[in-house]
């Protein structure tokens, strides 16, 4: 990716920025006074579970489609460019891709900061849907989940198994570009372990997204 500014396959700890995370009982939320375009510029190097992190992306969620447009807008102002949305997803991103279940469904926007880094927005679609219920359960400051960016996603799997995370599905989703595996630990904070094996700055693709957002039903259960 000749656009991104830092190394993003490793993670050097001499370049270690502060986390926007805070981690609460195995759960993690952004620190209130982090949420900001400049902080999240620079905050794609971090450490996250004691372990030294290099992140894709990672999600911020928002009450309604409103809040999530100006906190897109002030993205875009600060030089931010749109990636994938804005729209309602899937049906916006994947119209020939078999239905999900109605809960599933959000609205979804991703852009890559001036840093190289990644930011998805995204905020319910209805009320009680599967994100509306996470945000009345942990708050606005709730981290949805944050993609690790890894060279080798079944070696990287067996550490954060380690940690206590368990795969969400028994196999990764690859198509070929994209290798993503989502996992869980008890509390139900995900994890995504993602290897980009071609240039870009998709988040997601059609093959991949069903098998992901699906596996994600079971999070609440853990």
């Amino acid at each position: 990716m000749t656009n991104i500014a830092i190394d993003r396959t490793s993670a050097n700890t001499e370049a270690i920025h502060d986390s926007p995370f805070i981690e609460i009982n195995g759960l993690l939320f952004y620190k209130e006074d982090c949420k900001t375009p400049q902080f999240l510029n620079s905050s794609f190097v971090t450490r996250l579970f004691d372990e030294a992190v290099v992140v894709d992306h990672f999600v911020l969620l928002f009450s309604n489609l409103e809040t999530l447009t100006d906190y897109a807008h002030a993205l875009i102002e600060y030089g931010a460019q749109i990636i994938e949305g804005l729209g309602q997803w899937p049906q916006d991103f994947c119209p020939n891709q078999d239905p999900l279940p109605d809960d599933l469904s959000m609205y979804f926007l991703s852009v890559l900061m001036p840093s190289g880094g990644i930011l998805v927005l995204a905020a319910p679609h209805a009320p009680h849907d599967q994100l509306d219920r996470l945000l009345q359960e942990r708050g606005f400051n709730a981290v949805h989940h944050v993609a690790l960016r890894v060279n080798d996603v079944d070696t990287a799997a067996e550490v954060w198994q380690r940690k206590g995370f368990i795969p969400l599905s028994t196999t990764p989703q690859n198509d070929g570009c994209l290798y993503q595996w989502l996992f869980s630990n008890r509390a139900g904070q995900m994890v995504e372990l993602i290897c980009r094996q071609c240039q870009g700055e998709a988040t997601f693709s059609c093959k991949n997204i069903a098998g992901l957002r699906l596996c994600e039903e079971d999070v609440e259960k853990v």
